[in-house]
């Protein structure tokens, strides 16, 4: 971009040394003046959004990250589960019980307590006990729902006016001497406009979510005291708690099973809006080279400097949602920012094209050009950076008039 303004910059010097070669026009009458006004509309602009990554799991864990934490076998100390408890036996590794009156006792543990619905008796042939560690909230990997996170290719239409004041013009030699068929061969204007392009709104949307489980540890044990077919003899009644201060029935040391259990609980989404409303003027000042096709048609080439003046608004709303298994959604936290900023760029443009004169003073015009800034406009506004892309092609249709 730097490299196109040193050559816009280098062209205007070259056409002022060389205007010192150029003859003013012969015909005194001549008009030197054009001032036009139209409608511009520009296209190849656009806006993106560019942020971190939204992290939906805060302090949840990824499932890939899940293990069993079953407590130490070898440790005295209560076993506690989320629906009862498990107590190392004083004389679970006594060696010394195996040839005592109740060697049954070793490797078993006592002082439990349970609910009914975690008890299977089986007929007395294979009861057993239930028991699980609620490890709370788990997460997927995100996912994407929905993009949009840049705006490419907006079109904006604006009103341009533009004063155009003939300089120079280079006559063809042969016909010097004779004024009346004197012929122009080149003029040489300097321009100056100005442009307005009203507030243009544009938005971004974009969505990541996760999916929700319950992870749980779920273990069971052999409900055994010392009948040759397992379990309790007469079946426990529930719901049953043990004391310290004496032995209730007797389990395993480990259990028989162990394993997780993921429970869909719903989907975690985040969903970011942003909303931005722009608006700019535009000044340039340039000059124009303009050679007479017909008598009446002429076209032109104009390069120009240009200063943006561009004004922004932009409103950024992030609202996290929960959807249940039952498709009812919940909102969990929601918050919005808003910033406004205005700069000015410098840049250049460049401009084609071809008026035609429907009387002595009026004309109509059109044009084809391609401006480029030497930065884009941007603004910060949470933890997003809303950048415009106003560098792109602009066509025109206007009116002036001669005097």
């Amino acid at each position: 971009m730097k490299s196109i303004q040193v050559n816009i910059v280098a062209i205007l010097a070259l056409t002022l040394v060389l205007t010192g070669y150029g003859q003013e026009p012969q015909d005194p009458g001549a008009k030197k003046w054009k001032v036009q006004a139209g409608w511009v509309h520009q296209f190849g602009r656009g806006m993106s959004v560019s942020g971190p990554a939204p992290s939906l799991s805060g302090s949840r864990s990824l499932l890939s990250g899940v293990g069993l934490t079953y407590p130490d076998n070898g440790a005295f100390i209560p076993r506690n589960f989320d629906d009862g408890y498990v107590h190392p036996d004083i004389w679970t590794g006594d060696t010394g019980l195996l040839s005592g009156p109740n060697p049954e006792r070793y490797g078993q543990t006592w002082n439990w307590g349970a609910g009914a619905d975690q008890y299977n008796y089986d007929g007395g042939a294979h009861p057993t006990l239930n028991y699980h560690i609620d490890r709370g909230e788990r997460s997927s990997g995100t996912h994407n729902i929905k993009g949009g996170s840049s705006d490419d290719d907006y079109e904006s239409n604006g009103v341009e006016v533009k004063a155009r004041r003939l300089l120079h013009s280079w006559i063809d030699a042969g016909n010097a001497a004779n004024e009346a068929n004197a012929k122009t061969v080149l003029d040489l204007n300097l321009v100056v406009g100005l442009a307005w392009f009203p507030e243009l709104t544009q938005h971004s949307r974009r969505a990541v979510g996760q999916d929700m489980y319950g992870v749980t540890e779920s273990y069971t044990y052999l409900d055994y005291y010392g009948t040759s077919g397992g379990g309790s003899l007469p079946p426990l009644n529930f719901p049953y708690s043990g004391t310290v201060a004496g032995p209730g029935a007797l389990i395993p040391v480990t259990p028989e099973a162990s394993g997780l259990n993921a429970a869909y609980h719903g989907s975690l989404v985040d969903h970011v809006d942003i909303k931005s409303k722009m608006w700019h003027v535009r000044g340039d000042l340039g000059i124009e080279f303009v050679k007479s096709v017909t008598e009446r048609l002429d076209v032109y080439v104009s390069p120009q400097i240009v200063l943006e003046f561009v004004d922004m608004d932009v409103e950024r709303t992030e609202t996290v949602t929960f959807t249940d298994r039952s498709g009812q959604r919940h909102r969990v936290a929601s918050r919005t920012d808003t910033k406004h900023k205005t700069t000015v760029i410098p840049g250049a443009l460049i401009v084609a094209g071809a008026d035609y004169r429907v009387s002595e003073r009026w004309y109509a015009g059109v044009s084809l050009g391609w401006e480029e800034l030497v930065s884009d406009p941007h603004v910060r506004v949470g933890s997003d950076k809303v950048k415009y892309d106003l560098s792109g092609g602009e066509f025109s249709l206007y009116v002036g008039c001669r005097f």
